[in-house]
């Protein structure tokens, strides 16, 4: 929680509440800082069962990702991904993707039963839905799979409030964004997908999946056969008005 005596007003470090529209405010923040999420019933009905109830949490790592097109040294956008700690089984993570013509601001999770790792491991698991099929599916390399445009998630990754509704969720783009990690130099694939929900229904309370795939190629420009390591994140864009900021 904010320190004793600090009034909720959601001081910027080093500015006004109206820097929150600005992509310095958001780069300004720092572990140990203080981020009170106002809308936090999606996610508390999302987490796993009996958590998510606090709306107040630690930062805790931030990690930095630059978007670069191939051969190309100028960045395109970044994204930085805050890791909120506080109450429930897992922390949140604030992804800020500063785009050139846009700043976006997105909560997202790591939903139970998705857990985290190379592609070999994800397939070893089962799960093949985030890919299309290999040519020959008796003779393939992990690295070789493309990402689905129309993967069949789950339906334990979208739980909607304990419904259990299935839903359709499409590749945002045409293709993935390739970029390196700007605390590593490790290189990066970041493929979003947003759900929709058939007509005449609700969506989903967290349409948006987010893949990020970690060391997909080594620094000899060759690609491990394992494939790159995978974390799989579930939520939806937040407003600037829903989240204070707290300095430590």
């Amino acid at each position: 929680m904010p320190p004793r005596g600090k009034e909720r007003r959601g001081v910027a470090p080093g500015g006004p509440a109206a820097d929150k529209a600005s992509p310095a405010f958001w780069r300004a923040l720092k572990t140990g800082d203080f981020v009170g999420v106002s809308d936090a019933e999606a996610f508390a009905a999302a987490l796993a069962e009996g958590g998510g109830s606090s709306v107040d949490y630690t930062v805790g790592d931030i990690r930095r990702f630059a978007l670069r097109g191939p051969g190309d040294p100028a960045a395109r956008g970044e994204y930085r991904f805050v890791e909120l700690r506080g109450g429930g089984p897992g922390p949140l993570y604030l992804a800020v993707v500063d785009l050139p013509e846009s700043l976006e601001l997105r909560l997202y999770f790591i939903p139970a039963g998705l857990e985290s790792g190379t592609r070999d491991e994800l397939i070893d698991r089962g799960e093949t839905w985030l890919f299309l099929p290999p040519p020959d599916p008796d003779d393939f390399r992990a690295s070789e799979l493309e990402y689905a445009p129309y993967p069949d998630v789950p339906e334990l990754a979208e739980r909607d409030r304990g419904l259990g509704r299935k839903f359709v969720f499409s590749r945002v783009g045409t293709a993935s964004n390739y970029g390196e990690s700007l605390d590593t130099r490790s290189p990066v694939i970041i493929t979003e997908y947003e759900a929709s929900a058939p007509e005449g229904e609700s969506g989903p309370a967290n349409p948006l999946l987010l893949v990020l795939e970690e060391g997909w190629m080594r620094s000899d420009g060759t690609q491990p056969e394992e494939g790159g390591y995978l974390t799989i994140l579930l939520g939806k864009t937040a407003s600037a008005a829903d989240l204070d900021v707290y300095p430590a």
